[in-house]
């Protein structure tokens, strides 16, 4: 018996050994007839047309940022947190420092959902019995009460009117049709200096559209501000505050930096302290409207 030849075939980097099969047909309809058709699927995958088959798939969905009403189980659990760490502190050298955290952090937890206008009126009732409890807070319990009431989500923001980094009046009513993001920000902070890049990229890709992103910064003057923005090819209108202590800060019960407001077309807060990725989705959702 003879013995067929062997074949060494290249597949994906490999080599597969195998062995020949016999001589190639010479007629070409011979050689076609060996071919497997592949002008239509196979019987099996044939599916009649019918009008409740859609012609494509679906886009895919996008994963949005949803604001979800806070239930009064979550609320009365952040409420109960505060009071702990209220009760708990025992270092009255750090208890300034410390409860203008727990303050903040409260609202702003706040601030991520929907209340309700009973929840909020309970959580006022609740300022007002921490106040007198620890009539120290005061200062603190201000400036998170007109945060809640003032900033929270659902809210129409506040004003804000001064002179840009050129010494040029501006309003951010004056924005008002349009979908705002205020940057609370500084050169002096790293965590606000890693948020650049998104900003400079939601500058790019809402050029000529209905959207403005403004800045306030706190920086220590303002050639440092407007070399800051330069260096970050930063173009949005910022107003300058000064560093930590300005008015517009104090206004908007700024606390922390970055802190980021995004305003929907009427100047109704819609998100708070959204980051990077979670920014620009949350920006692009209220655009899609």
């Amino acid at each position: 018996m003879k013995a067929r030849p062997r074949v060494w075939l290249p597949l994906a980097g490999s080599l597969i050994f195998a062995m020949s099969a016999a001589p190639a047909p010479q007629d070409p309809s011979a050689a076609q007839a060996l071919r497997p058709d592949t002008s239509a699927p196979p019987p099996e995958l044939r599916a009649e047309a019918s009008a409740d088959v859609p012609a494509a798939f679906d886009p895919l969905p996008r994963r949005a940022i949803a604001v979800e009403p806070i239930s009064d189980d979550a609320l009365d659990r952040l409420v109960a947190i505060l009071d702990g760490l209220l009760a708990r502190h025992d270092e009255p050298a750090r208890r300034e420092f410390d409860v203008d955290y727990y303050y903040r952090d409260f609202v702003e937890r706040l601030q991520t959902g929907q209340l309700s206008a009973a929840q909020e009126a309970r959580v006022l009732e609740r300022f007002d019995l921490w106040a007198e409890t620890y009539p120290a807070d005061a200062a603190a319990i201000r400036r998170e009460r007109r945060t809640l009431t003032a900033l929270s989500v659902g809210k129409v923001a506040p004003d804000i009117a001064g002179p840009d980094l050129d010494g040029v009046e501006f309003r951010l009513s004056d924005y008002r049709g349009k979908v705002v993001v205020i940057a609370f920000s500084g050169a002096w902070c790293a965590a606000c200096r890693v948020e650049y890049p998104y900003l400079r990229l939601l500058q790019e890709l809402y050029q000529g559209r209905p959207f403005a992103l403004v800045g306030v910064s706190s920086d220590k003057d303002v050639g440092s501000a407007k070399q800051s923005k330069a260096d970050q090819r930063l173009s949005y209108r910022s107003w300058f505050d000064g560093r930590k202590d300005g008015s517009i800060a104090a206004a908007w019960g700024v606390a922390a930096w970055p802190t980021t407001y995004v305003l929907d077309r009427d100047g109704v807060v819609r998100f708070v302290n959204l980051r990077q990725e979670d920014l620009l989705k949350g920006v692009r959702q209220l655009m899609d409207r």
